[in-house]
């Protein structure tokens, strides 16, 4: 497998304004924000970036029904930006799905759960050349049980390769059972915009809590813990970056 090394920024600002880039190929995004989010992470020192493929009220690479008929515009917009991203050495990380269902959703795809192998073998066909890793979905406790999440690894496995594979869960109650994968993509259980709130010990306790439930030595990646760009968030991501088993962090340093 290779090695998952990461340092991504899940929220970033544009025109004074908190985004989210995992929706960059998404509806109301163009060039001139694709590339904005570029210099923000050259000057953050941030090389990594989630994408998003499917989410039912944001994006779809389809023109009519879910692995139906290609978009040729989206999906031409969509290839032109992962090549500009490999090109600048920027490591890119594809969620295939992100939730919960929407009802009356615009691009509804999460229950078509009989078309879910068939996109993800044709989405690592395309995508393994650009692929440092992927994400089965992003939140995938919201709307998918284990089984589920673990079977789409298994699928995903097969056609990735060498490339990691896991999934990007938030801190669960109910202590959900560890769904798998190579690495645990992790959202800590404050919502990221109260991140400033809390405590890097408090910040540092959770994540050696969650690695505790894990394998030992198991690779986590904190990929969401606080939305602001502050002196607090980035005391927060050294820390947790210094931690033994932490491969990733979403956020400047």
């Amino acid at each position: 497998m290779k090695p998952l090394l990461i340092n991504n920024s899940l929220f970033w600002q544009y025109e004074g304004k908190v985004a989210c880039s995992w929706y960059l190929c998404g509806d109301g995004v163009n060039d001139a924000m694709r590339d904005a989010h570029m210099t923000w992470c050259v000057t953050h020192n941030c090389d990594g970036i989630i994408l998003c493929l499917n989410n039912e009220e944001l994006m779809t690479l389809f023109a009519d029904e879910y692995m139906r008929t290609l978009d040729m515009r989206k999906y031409t917009t969509f290839i032109t930006y992962c090549d500009r991203l490999k090109a600048a050495g920027a490591k890119i990380v594809f969620a295939f799905y992100d939730g919960p269902p929407i009802p009356n959703a615009k691009y509804p795809c999460l229950g078509y759960m009989d078309r879910h192998e068939a996109f993800i073998k044709a989405a690592c066909q395309t995508l393994n050349q650009y692929a440092s890793a992927y994400l089965i979905g992003c939140e995938t406790n919201r709307y998918w049980d284990v089984t589920t999440v673990r079977k789409a690894i298994a699928v995903t496995k097969q056609h990735a390769g060498l490339i990691p594979v896991g999934s990007h869960e938030q801190w669960n109650p109910q202590n959900r059972e560890f769904v798998g994968g190579d690495f645990c993509c992790y959202e800590t259980r404050n919502h990221p915009k109260d991140g400033d709130s809390i405590s890097v010990g408090d910040m540092v306790a959770e994540v050696q809590f969650i690695q505790r439930s894990l394998p030992p030595g198991f690779p986590v990646w904190v990929a969401e813990f606080n939305l602001n760009d502050s002196a607090r968030a980035r005391e927060q991501a050294r820390a947790l970056a210094d931690l033994p088993g932490v491969v990733g962090v979403g956020g400047p340093m």
